[in-house]
C-alpha cells in the first residue's frame, strides 16, 4: 500500500512540475490561458496531501513563514466578506492566496522540483521572449508600413503614440504588469544567470528584447526600474576590474543611454513629466494634486484616517474611494473607480492594521528567514521589485498579480537547507 501511495504521489509531483513551467510558460500570454495548468498542478498538489499526508505537513509546519502569511490574507478577506454579508463570489481573484500555498506546496518542495528550478525559469523567460517577439514584431511592423517619410521620425511617432506604445503595445495585460515581468526576468538573466538553462551567447539579446519591449510598454515605473537594475549591474561590472570588463561596461552604458534617451521621447511620458514640472513649479502647489496617483493616495489616506483600525471592510472599500473621490473633486478617478495604486495603502484602508501586518508578514517574513534558504539572494531580489511595484499598484488586488509573486516565491524559497 505504501509502495502504491509513492508510486501516486512522484507521478503527481512530475506532472505538477511540468504543469507548473507551462503556467510560466503561459503567464504572459492571454490571461485565461495560464490558468489551465494551474489548475492541474493545484490539482496534483492535492492527490501528494492525500497520499504523502505526513510529509507535506511536516513541511508545512517548516515552512509555516512562507505559505502561511498569503493564506492569514486571504481569511482576512473572507471574514470581511462573512462579516459584511456580501457576496462570495467577491473572494473569486483572491483565491490564489489560499490555493497557491496550500495546493501547491506539495509540488515546490519536492526533489524534482528542486532540481530543475532552472527548467522553470528558462521556460518562464522562454514564454515571456515569444510574446516580447510577437508584441515588438506586430508593432515594427506597422511603424515601418505606416511611416510616410516626408515628415520627423519622432514627430509622426508620437503623433500616433497610442498606436505604438503602453495599451498599443501591450495587448495582452495591462503594461504596468509587463513591466513587473520583464524587469524579473531581466535581473534573473543579468544577475542570476546560473540558475537558468540558457546558453550565456543567447543572454544579451534576450536582454536587448526585453529592454525593447519595457520601452514600448512605456511604463514610467518600469523604466526607471530597469534603468536602475541596468546601473547596479554597470557597478558591479566595473568593481571587476575596468580593464577585463570594458566591453561588458560599455554595453551596459549605451544601454543606459539609450533606455533613458528613447523613453523620454515617448510623447505619453514627456507630457506626464511636463505637466508634474509644471505643477510643482509653481507657488505654493497643491501636492495631492500633482497627478493620478497623488489624488488616488490622498484619498485612501484620508479614509484610513477615518477608520484607522478596522478599515472599510474589503466589500465596501470602493465605494468608500469613490465617495471620497467625488468629495475632492477628482471626478475621472471617480467615473473609472481607480483602486488606490499603492497595495499598503490599500491593505489599511481596507483591513486597518491587520491587513497592513499581514501584507508585512506575506513580505517581509521570508526576508527574516532567509538563512534557511539555500539560495535567498533571488528571493531578496524578487520582494524587492515586488515591493517596487507595490509602491505605485495595488497588485494583490488582481489575480495575475497574485499569481505571479506566490508562484516565484514558493519556487525559490521553499528550497530549504536540511
Amino acid at each position: 500500500m505504501e509502495a502504491i501511495r509513492d508510486k501516486i504521489s512522484n507521478y503527481a509531483a512530475e506532472t505538477g512540475f511540468w504543469s507548473l513551467c507551462c503556467t510560466l510558460f503561459l503567464l504572459s500570454f492571454p490571461r485565461s490561458w495560464s490558468l489551465y495548468p494551474l489548475g492541474l498542478m493545484l490539482f496534483c498538489g492535492l492527490i501528494i496531501w492525500f497520499a504523502d499526508f505526513n510529509n507535506v505537513a511536516g513541511r508545512f509546519i517548516r515552512s509555516w513563514y512562507i505559505v502561511l502569511p498569503p493564506m492569514l490574507y486571504f481569511i482576512l478577506h473572507l471574514i470581511s466578506v462573512s462579516w459584511q454579508k456580501a457576496g462570495i463570489s467577491l473572494l473569486e481573484g483572491r483565491l490564489m492566496f489560499l490555493l497557491i500555498p496550500l495546493l501547491g506546496l506539495p509540488v515546490f518542495f519536492r526533489e524534482n522540483t528542486f532540481r530543475r528550478t532552472s527548467y522553470a525559469l528558462t521556460i518562464y523567460i522562454a514564454g515571456l521572449a515569444l510574446i516580447c517577439l510577437y508584441q515588438t514584431g506586430r508593432i515594427l511592423i506597422n511603424i515601418f508600413t505606416g511611416y510616410p517619410g516626408e515628415v520627423s521620425f519622432f514627430d509622426w511617432m508620437n503623433q500616433h503614440d497610442p498606436s505604438f506604445f503602453s495599451l498599443g503595445f501591450s495587448i495582452f495585460e495591462h503594461p504596468t504588469y509587463l513591466a513587473l515581468k520583464l524587469n524579473w526576468a531581466i535581473i534573473v538573466l543579468i544577475f542570476f544567470h546560473g540558475m537558468t538553462v540558457l546558453k550565456k551567447k543567447y543572454t544579451i539579446p534576450v536582454i536587448i528584447l526585453f529592454c525593447s519591449a519595457l520601452i514600448f510598454a512605456a511604463s514610467k515605473a518600469g523604466l526607471i526600474i530597469l534603468v536602475t537594475i541596468l546601473m547596479i549591474s554597470l557597478f558591479r561590472t566595473l568593481r571587476k576590474g575596468i580593464h577585463s570588463t570594458v566591453i561588458s561596461a560599455g554595453l551596459i552604458t549605451i544601454m543606459i543611454v539609450f533606455t533613458i534617451f528613447l523613453s523620454l521621447r515617448i510623447n505619453r511620458i514627456d507630457m506626464y513629466f511636463t505637466e508634474v514640472k509644471s505643477r510643482l513649479v509653481i507657488e505654493n502647489p497643491d501636492l495631492k494634486n500633482i497627478d493620478q496617483r497623488t489624488r488616488e493616495w490622498y484619498s485612501a489616506f484620508q479614509i484610513i484616517r477615518q477608520q484607522p483600525l478596522s478599515g472599510t471592510g474589503f466589500a465596501k472599500a470602493e465605494e468608500k474611494l469613490v465617495e471620497e473621490y467625488v468629495k475632492n473633486g477628482f471626478n475621472d478617478e471617480a467615473l473609472l473607480r481607480l483602486n488606490a495604486h499603492n497595495q499598503f495603502l490599500e491593505a489599511q484602508m481596507t483591513f486597518g492594521i491587520a491587513g497592513t501586518v499581514t501584507l508585512f508578514l506575506m513580505l517581509f517574513l521570508p526576508l527574516f528567514f532567509r538563512s534557511r534558504m539555500i539560495s535567498p539572494q533571488p528571493v531578496i531580489a524578487l520582494i524587492s521589485l515586488t515591493i517596487c511595484f507595490l509602491l505605485i499598484e495595488s497588485m494583490f488586488n488582481r489575480q495575475w498579480g497574485i499569481m505571479f509573486f506566490l508562484l516565484f516565491i514558493n519556487l525559490l524559497a521553499l528550497k530549504l537547507k536540511e
